[in-house]
């Protein structure tokens, strides 16, 4: 299909499939024209409330029919998107408030046990409207009321604020994870996040029927990787508030989804949980893998299922998704590589100068074309940091070309390290670590050594049922990897602290380590 702006994919959907199944949130299921209808009642709200065109929108609420359609209406009139999460507490929400200055915010209040209506409105704020969407399935009088102004709007009025809608028009704010200062704003417009999901979709194909989202509606994984990725291709989204992997595991069995979107972690989580059987999971048609690179171990684990594997790398200022191996491609080649650059996007590899590395030579991951962002909202320095002067994207990521044209992730420029004077890339590190076979996922991490001025110190987690040993760990190590890389202490963990987007939460086990010595 062709499409220019985020709502032509809903129009077209309507159009062509309106009887089609849409969207699954527990026991409320809507078809391509009741979305359609759904997004029009709120957009014609929306612009009944005063927002229009680059006005920000705020939607605090879980994976569900609340987030996806709050989230369409309000691209669909020109006004601009932004997601709060609900494990955030008072200082984030203050600061992202701060930062967009939404106009508009729907929340979700109450849930999982908080009153989130007082927590925003306690928090000091220019917001000029807060919309409570009320407990699941429960329209609250908040509701009831913004949707009647609706009837104030007129088709015509509806159909003209669309059409002013611009390509190049920002969409969405998504913020980055802030592991590093505060998060900075990516802003994604109209182009970007269409011109990406029709990108992957045409190299998922018909794979794209239906899949689960419980990722965190603020992040570009669940808006764009999952989401809008599937909703080029016309297929449903099944929701659910959270990741529980008992529930979701309930979920797969009945609605029997055919796309599945993971990470090393969610793999991890998956693979612990009590009876797990990749056979069980025989309705995917497609696994796509990102956040890292995943270990062969864990690949050959869930090769029974008898679908590709695919590995894709992508930051939040590439829209998601920006590489993948081969639909056909190996295991051996999802393991270590990230694949290649999506079509029509510019690529290199490049030196500290700007100069392009040759094959095999490590650089920054660099990427132009319509995938990556606009900029950083109200960050007109950072803006300019983030881009080279022809245009490319510094992604802070290292890797090297192989000489068939995958991409081999090294980790990021911010996590290498110096040990005696050598440059230590941790992601090498747990790689060889997870080639293991008792060994299910690592994470190293610097700490001060007198003689050498850092080395590694490595957090590993077992697979279920095994147990491993520092001193075996070693051993198996130096005979992979240089002395110098093989870490000086081994913490073996039950399980390892995550963020909400399902990375390893490297900053707390940064707290860890201040309270212990290598070992």
């Amino acid at each position: 299909m062709e499409a220019r702006v985020i709502h032509d994919f809903v129009a077209h959907h309507a159009n062509s499939r309106p009887d089609t199944e849409a969207v699954v949130d527990g026991d409320t299921r809507l078809s391509f024209a009741d979305l359609q209808n759904g997004v029009d009642r709120i957009a014609s709200a929306l612009l009944a409330h005063g927002i229009g065109r680059g006005d920000r929108v705020a939607t605090l609420a879980p994976p569900g029919i609340d987030f996806w359609l709050t989230y369409l209406a309000t691209v669909s009139i020109g006004a601009i998107w932004h997601g709060l999460n609900p494990v955030y507490r008072e200082r984030e929400f203050a600061y992202l408030l701060g930062d967009a200055q939404p106009s508009l915010v729907f929340v979700r209040s109450p849930f999982d046990g908080r009153n989130f209506d007082e927590e925003l409105r306690s928090v000091p704020n220019a917001v000029r409207t807060f919309v409570t969407l009320g407990d699941q399935g429960i329209e609250t009088d908040s509701f009831v009321k913004f949707i009647a102004s609706a009837a104030s709007v007129s088709r015509e009025q509806l159909d003209a604020a669309r059409a002013r809608v611009e390509v190049n028009d920002i969409a969405v704010i998504v913020y980055t994870s802030g592991t590093t200062g505060q998060p900075k704003g990516a802003m994604l417009s109209h182009n970007t996040i269409v011109q990406s999901a029709l990108a992957n979709a045409r190299w998922m194909g018909d794979r794209l029927e239906s899949t689960v989202c419980a990722a965190p509606t603020n992040h570009v994984g669940a808006l764009n990787n999952v989401c809008m990725n599937l909703f080029a291709n016309g297929g449903r989204i099944i929701f659910y508030p959270r990741v529980d992997i008992t529930a979701l595991g309930k979920i797969r069995k009945t609605e029997r989804p055919t796309y599945l979107v993971t990470s090393p972690t969610g793999f991890m989580m998956t693979m612990n949980a009590p009876g797990f059987d990749p056979k069980k999971l025989d309705h995917t048609r497609l696994i796509v893998c990102g956040g890292a690179t995943t270990s062969l171990n864990i690949l050959e684990a869930w090769e029974p299922i008898g679908c590709p594997i695919v590995s894709v790398y992508g930051q939040t200022e590439t829209c998601g998704i920006i590489t993948c191996t081969d639909i056909d491609a190996p295991l051996e080649d999802v393991a270590v590589t990230i694949g290649r650059p999506l079509p029509g996007c510019d690529f290199r590899v490049a030196r500290p100068d700007g100069s392009t590395c040759d094959h095999g030579e490590s650089g920054e991951l660099q990427f132009r074309g319509p995938y990556v962002m606009s900029g950083y909202y109200n960050r007109p320095d950072a803006t300019r940091d983030a881009f080279t002067a022809d245009g490319f994207l510094h992604t802070g990521d290292l890797g090297y070309l192989r000489d068939d044209g995958n991409i081999v992730f090294v980790g990021r420029l911010k996590e290498m390290f110096k040990s005696g004077g050598y440059n230590v890339y941790p992601l090498e590190i747990e790689q060889a670590i997870a080639e293991h076979p008792d060994v299910l996922i690592a994470a190293v991490l610097p700490i001060a050594d007198p003689m050498f001025q850092e080395v590694g110190y490595a957090f590993v987690m077992p697979m279920p049922g095994r147990t491993i040993t520092p001193e075996q760990l070693k051993s198996f190590l130096k005979e992979r990897i240089a002395n110098y890389k093989v870490p000086k202490g081994f913490s073996i963990e039950v399980a390892l602290p995550l963020l909400p987007n399902g990375k390893i939460d490297r900053q707390q086990l940064k707290a860890q380590l201040s309270a212990r010595s290598p070992g």
